[in-house]
């Protein structure tokens, strides 16, 4: 799923399962309650974006905070 393009979509409850979301677009999107707990390469801004309840891991959380130049160090 590279380079898709979600602006304004409603995934909402949606299921990334495996999904490598490599260039793909959030962009006033709802993603409430989606789960990316197994997705990887994405890069979503929460200020932007429906987010509440959503889940992710610990080891893709970070494409939640490159919009912010925020760098987690492990």
């Amino acid at each position: 799923m590279h380079q898709v393009d979600f602006t304004e979509a409603e995934a909402k409850k949606t299921r990334f399962k495996d999904c490598d979301l490599y260039m793909s677009t959030f962009d006033r999107t709802n993603i409430e309650q989606a789960d990316f707990t197994s997705a990887i390469n994405f890069n979503i801004n929460p200020s932007k974006n429906q987010i509440k309840n959503a889940s992710f891991s610990n080891e893709n959380i970070s494409g939640l905070l490159e919009s912010f130049n925020i760098k987690i160090k492990q």
